[in-house]
């Protein structure tokens, strides 16, 4: 996300902390000082953040506590499976900081003291956890779709390169880092006076502003310039492993030729013996090609072993993975593109304008849609979730019905 307005990372922060700065909340009524309770914002940002972005981050959880809680499952032992478990962990806490966002800054609040916990939530809570789980969010997305590129594309190398210190190593740097970055946004906003939100004096000094500069390039810009190249290159893969199947399998249909003459039992007729030339397919192409699955399975000419089977749920498996991934990793990249030009100062001069919010409402709303539609891809694309998804339904109604 970006720090624009509301999503989930740095876009909920950016669009929101210029919108903070340049429409400040109005004074609250005391007996001593002119201050008002409400709070400003335009009637469209108060609809589509109350009424359509709220009951998103409601639907958003639970979906992601199901992707959960489907991802414990012990039939889950992929590496790939780990990191997804992850990244629903960090989206379930996403939608809870947006949710309390929503309700507090777009509503309008009755006291003194409700003012000042709406105030005090955004600069101490929303701000910085914001961006630490967007931050995490999009390295998290990276080493998995990185994972699943050497799975395919590098088979040999990936026990090498994915050891478990190695992994351990890979997910302390995907939640420390974030955090590290990001500890500076504690000391970046105050509750000013009247509970107002107000700057402090290191948010207003070059340093930090090239810290923010630096920080929105290594956390965002470079990481999805390499979530696109590995997406193409994981595209790449599956359509040649596909493409090479396809001729390999003719010629290997074509070149059965006669090798020489053996005598029938009379001694007088020959028969032709017949001998198959084919290629050995590299394990790229076995494993992501859906045709060689299926090709082996209607060309044993004996029953499939125990271990075969195995073999072949495994391709299966590793291909829907794959798949699974380029659609995640797309529709990741869809949501964070647009949050790139939504950086002050980079397409938007002026972030007080009316264009500027607008756009980072529906980069928002975008974005936070990402968060949901994970789950209907892992329904679509890996047989082995909608499996353990029925068991777990089966279970519940099976208790229920225990019960009553």
């Amino acid at each position: 996300m970006n720090t624009n307005i509301l999503l989930s990372s740095t876009t909920f922060v950016v669009d929101y902390n210029t919108t903070l700065r340049t429409s400040p909340t109005t004074p609250i009524m005391n007996s001593t000082k002119n201050c008002s309770v409400s709070l400003q914002y335009k009637f469209l940002e108060h609809i589509v953040y109350l009424y359509v972005m709220s009951p998103l981050c409601c639907i958003g959880l639970i979906l992601n506590v199901i992707n959960l809680i489907v991802f414990s499952d012990r039939s889950f032992k992929n590496l790939t499976f780990k990191y997804l478990r992850l990244i629903a962990f960090v989206d379930c806490i996403t939608c809870i900081l947006v949710f309390i966002y929503c309700i507090t800054n777009y509503t309008r609040p009755h006291t003194l003291n409700d003012k000042y916990f709406r105030t005090w939530y955004l600069v101490n809570v929303y701000f910085p956890l914001a961006n630490i789980t967007a931050g995490c969010n999009v390295l998290l997305t990276l080493t998995v779709t990185i994972e699943r590129l050497v799975s395919v594309r590098w088979p040999m190398e990936k026990q090498r390169l994915f050891s478990s210190n190695r992994v351990l190593i890979t997910l302390i740097i995907c939640l420390i880092f974030p955090i590290l970055a990001n500890s500076v946004n504690f000391l970046v906003y105050k509750v000013g006076e009247c509970h107002n939100l107000a700057l402090t004096l290191i948010a207003k000094t070059k340093a930090y502003e090239y810290f923010g500069m630096c920080k929105e390039i290594l956390l965002r810009f470079i990481p999805i310039c390499i979530l696109i190249c590995s997406n193409c290159l994981l595209l790449s893969t599956v359509r040649a492993a596909n493409q090479k199947f396809k001729p390999k399998k003719r010629a290997v249909e074509a070149i059965a030729t006669t090798v020489f003459l053996q005598p029938s039992s009379n001694g007088c007729d020959t028969t032709p013996i017949n001998k198959y030339v084919s290629e050995t397919q590299s394990q790229t192409d076995n494993l992501l090609s859906d045709e060689s699955i299926s090709s082996v399975q209607r060309k044993s000419s004996v029953p499939l072993t125990s271990s075969n089977k195995m073999h072949l749920r495994k391709q299966q498996q590793e291909r829907q993975l794959t798949i699974m991934l380029i659609w995640l990793s797309t529709l990741y990249l869809c949501g964070q593109i647009p949050m790139l030009f939504a950086y002050p100062n980079f397409v938007f001069k002026d972030t007080n304008k009316s264009s500027y919010k607008y756009y980072a409402l529906v980069v928002n709303l975008l974005e936070l849609t990402t968060y949901m539609a994970n789950f209907f891809i892992y329904v679509r694309f890996t047989t082995q979730f909608q499996q353990v998804l029925r068991t777990k339904i089966e279970q519940i109604f099976f208790c229920f019905s225990n019960n009553s």
